[in-house]
Protein backbone atom coordinates (compact mmCIF):
# COMPACT_ATOMS: atom_id res chain seq x y z
CA UNK A 1 0.00 0.00 0.00
CA UNK A 2 1.27 3.58 -0.82
CA UNK A 3 1.98 6.30 1.82
CA UNK A 4 -0.85 8.37 -0.51
CA UNK A 5 -3.44 5.93 -0.60
CA UNK A 6 -2.64 5.25 3.38
CA UNK A 7 -4.60 8.40 3.47
CA UNK A 8 -7.65 7.73 1.36
CA UNK A 9 -9.41 5.98 4.39
CA UNK A 10 -11.90 8.53 6.05
CA UNK A 11 -10.87 7.17 9.65
CA UNK A 12 -7.32 7.93 8.93
CA UNK A 13 -7.97 11.23 7.39
CA UNK A 14 -9.80 12.42 10.25
CA UNK A 15 -6.95 11.34 12.23
CA UNK A 16 -4.77 12.78 10.10
CA UNK A 17 -7.19 16.27 10.28
CA UNK A 18 -7.11 16.40 14.15
CA UNK A 19 -3.47 16.35 14.34
CA UNK A 20 -3.17 19.14 12.05
CA UNK A 21 -5.23 21.10 14.30
CA UNK A 22 -3.50 20.37 17.41
CA UNK A 23 -0.13 19.41 16.65
CA UNK A 24 0.16 16.67 19.03
CA UNK A 25 -2.37 14.07 20.20
CA UNK A 26 -2.23 10.92 22.24
CA UNK A 27 -4.79 8.20 21.27
CA UNK A 28 -6.83 9.21 24.25
CA UNK A 29 -7.24 12.81 22.88
CA UNK A 30 -7.48 11.53 19.48
CA UNK A 31 -10.93 9.75 20.48
CA UNK A 32 -11.98 12.42 22.45
CA UNK A 33 -12.15 14.58 19.11
CA UNK A 34 -13.46 11.64 17.15
CA UNK A 35 -15.88 10.24 19.74
CA UNK A 36 -18.08 8.29 16.96
CA UNK A 37 -14.72 6.09 16.51
CA UNK A 38 -14.69 2.89 18.20
CA UNK A 39 -10.93 3.21 20.52
CA UNK A 40 -10.33 0.14 19.04
CA UNK A 41 -10.35 1.22 15.73
CA UNK A 42 -8.98 4.57 16.41
CA UNK A 43 -5.62 2.03 17.81
CA UNK A 44 -5.86 0.31 14.84
CA UNK A 45 -5.74 3.15 12.31
CA UNK A 46 -2.87 5.39 14.15
CA UNK A 47 -0.82 1.86 14.22
CA UNK A 48 -1.64 2.18 10.44
CA UNK A 49 -0.47 5.80 10.07
CA UNK A 50 2.60 4.93 12.32
CA UNK A 51 3.97 2.10 10.50
CA UNK A 52 3.24 3.79 7.42
CA UNK A 53 5.71 6.66 8.52
CA UNK A 54 2.75 9.41 8.06
CA UNK A 55 3.20 10.06 11.97
CA UNK A 56 5.28 9.87 14.35
CA UNK A 57 5.75 9.46 18.32
CA UNK A 58 6.65 12.46 20.31
CA UNK A 59 6.37 11.18 23.39
CA UNK A 60 5.57 7.85 25.89
CA UNK A 61 4.75 7.72 29.07
CA UNK A 62 3.37 5.05 31.68
CA UNK A 63 0.30 5.80 33.40
CA UNK A 64 -1.33 3.56 35.91
CA UNK A 65 1.45 0.95 34.13
CA UNK A 66 -0.45 1.71 30.45
CA UNK A 67 2.26 3.15 27.58
CA UNK A 68 0.37 6.40 26.50
CA UNK A 69 2.07 7.57 23.11
CA UNK A 70 1.33 11.23 21.90
CA UNK A 71 1.49 11.39 17.98
CA UNK A 72 2.43 14.33 15.48
CA UNK A 73 1.86 14.40 11.59
CA UNK A 74 5.75 13.24 10.45
CA UNK A 75 7.17 16.81 9.83
CA UNK A 76 8.26 15.87 5.90
CA UNK A 77 4.59 15.61 5.24
CA UNK A 78 3.27 18.46 7.71
CA UNK A 79 4.86 21.58 6.59
CA UNK A 80 7.71 20.71 4.27
CA UNK A 81 10.72 23.38 3.08
CA UNK A 82 11.35 23.77 -0.35
CA UNK A 83 14.22 21.64 -0.27
CA UNK A 84 12.38 19.05 1.71
CA UNK A 85 9.49 18.86 -1.14
CA UNK A 86 12.58 18.37 -3.99
CA UNK A 87 13.91 15.41 -2.24
CA UNK A 88 10.37 13.87 -2.13
CA UNK A 89 9.61 11.11 -4.75
CA UNK A 90 5.93 11.28 -6.85
CA UNK A 91 4.65 9.11 -3.99
CA UNK A 92 5.71 11.65 -1.11
CA UNK A 93 5.15 14.07 -2.91
CA UNK A 94 1.15 13.21 -3.22
CA UNK A 95 0.98 11.98 0.44
CA UNK A 96 2.15 15.50 1.45
CA UNK A 97 -0.20 17.49 -1.09
CA UNK A 98 -2.82 14.67 0.84
CA UNK A 99 -2.00 16.06 3.91
CA UNK A 100 -1.91 19.61 3.18
CA UNK A 101 -5.22 19.34 1.29
CA UNK A 102 -7.36 17.47 4.26
CA UNK A 103 -5.95 20.60 6.55
CA UNK A 104 -8.12 23.08 3.92
CA UNK A 105 -10.79 20.67 4.55
CA UNK A 106 -10.56 20.91 8.45
CA UNK A 107 -10.32 24.24 8.42
CA UNK A 108 -13.31 24.62 6.33
CA UNK A 109 -15.38 22.24 8.25
CA UNK A 110 -14.27 24.15 11.78
CA UNK A 111 -15.50 27.58 10.19
CA UNK A 112 -18.73 26.08 9.28
CA UNK A 113 -19.19 24.38 12.48
CA UNK A 114 -18.36 27.52 14.44
CA UNK A 115 -21.34 29.75 13.40
CA UNK A 116 -23.80 30.63 10.75
CA UNK A 117 -21.59 31.30 7.72
CA UNK A 118 -21.65 33.65 5.80
CA UNK A 119 -19.11 33.34 3.07
CA UNK A 120 -19.81 36.82 1.28
CA UNK A 121 -19.47 39.02 4.23
CA UNK A 122 -16.83 36.94 6.22
CA UNK A 123 -14.97 37.26 2.79
CA UNK A 124 -14.49 33.37 2.23
CA UNK A 125 -13.62 32.33 -0.91
CA UNK A 126 -12.39 29.45 -3.05
CA UNK A 127 -12.14 29.30 -6.88
CA UNK A 128 -9.67 28.17 -9.80
CA UNK A 129 -8.10 29.78 -12.44
CA UNK A 130 -6.18 28.90 -15.55
CA UNK A 131 -4.16 30.85 -17.58
CA UNK A 132 -0.86 31.23 -19.69
CA UNK A 133 2.40 33.08 -18.31
CA UNK A 134 6.05 32.08 -18.48
CA UNK A 135 7.88 31.80 -15.61
CA UNK A 136 9.14 35.19 -15.56
CA UNK A 137 5.66 36.48 -14.96
CA UNK A 138 4.46 33.33 -12.25
CA UNK A 139 7.70 35.32 -9.74
CA UNK A 140 6.62 39.03 -10.83
CA UNK A 141 3.06 37.77 -9.81
CA UNK A 142 4.43 35.71 -6.73
CA UNK A 143 6.53 39.11 -6.09
CA UNK A 144 3.52 40.92 -5.89
CA UNK A 145 1.44 38.88 -3.75
CA UNK A 146 4.09 38.85 -1.35
CA UNK A 147 4.38 42.67 -1.30
CA UNK A 148 0.62 43.18 -1.09
CA UNK A 149 0.34 40.83 2.08
CA UNK A 150 3.44 42.30 3.70
CA UNK A 151 1.41 44.82 4.98
CA UNK A 152 -1.07 43.11 7.11
CA UNK A 153 1.19 40.10 8.24
CA UNK A 154 2.41 43.00 10.60
CA UNK A 155 -1.50 43.95 11.83
CA UNK A 156 -1.93 43.33 15.62
CA UNK A 157 -5.16 41.81 16.34
CA UNK A 158 -7.90 44.61 16.71
CA UNK A 159 -12.18 44.17 17.48
CA UNK A 160 -12.37 44.89 13.63
CA UNK A 161 -9.43 42.40 12.30
CA UNK A 162 -10.38 38.37 12.25
CA UNK A 163 -7.22 36.04 11.97
CA UNK A 164 -8.02 34.64 8.17
CA UNK A 165 -5.79 32.12 6.35
CA UNK A 166 -4.48 32.82 2.97
CA UNK A 167 -3.41 29.29 1.30
CA UNK A 168 -2.22 29.17 -2.57
CA UNK A 169 -1.28 26.09 -4.92
CA UNK A 170 0.23 27.16 -8.37
CA UNK A 171 0.84 24.28 -10.83
CA UNK A 172 1.59 23.68 -14.43
CA UNK A 173 -1.31 22.50 -16.73
CA UNK A 174 0.05 21.01 -20.14
CA UNK A 175 -3.18 21.97 -21.71
CA UNK A 176 -6.51 23.78 -21.52
CA UNK A 177 -9.60 21.28 -21.44
CA UNK A 178 -12.89 22.38 -22.98
CA UNK A 179 -13.81 22.92 -19.39
CA UNK A 180 -10.86 25.50 -18.50
CA UNK A 181 -12.34 27.54 -21.69
CA UNK A 182 -15.94 27.16 -20.05
CA UNK A 183 -14.86 28.27 -16.29
CA UNK A 184 -12.54 31.11 -18.06
CA UNK A 185 -15.50 32.54 -20.22
CA UNK A 186 -18.00 32.00 -16.93
CA UNK A 187 -15.51 34.35 -15.10
CA UNK A 188 -14.64 36.82 -17.55
CA UNK A 189 -18.66 37.35 -18.18
CA UNK A 190 -18.80 37.43 -14.01
CA UNK A 191 -16.23 40.16 -13.87
CA UNK A 192 -18.27 42.28 -16.88
CA UNK A 193 -21.16 41.89 -14.92
CA UNK A 194 -19.97 43.25 -11.85
CA UNK A 195 -18.43 46.17 -13.67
Amino acid sequence: MTSSSVLMHPVRLRIVQALLGEGALTTHQLHERLPSVPIATLYRHVGHLDKHNLIEVTNEQKIRGVSEKTYRIAPGFANPSAEELNSLSNEELLTAFTVFTSGLIRDFGDYLQADTPDLHADRVTFAQASFWASNEEVDRFAQALITALKDMLGNDPTPERRRRTLSTVLMPREEATPHDADRQKQASDESEHEG
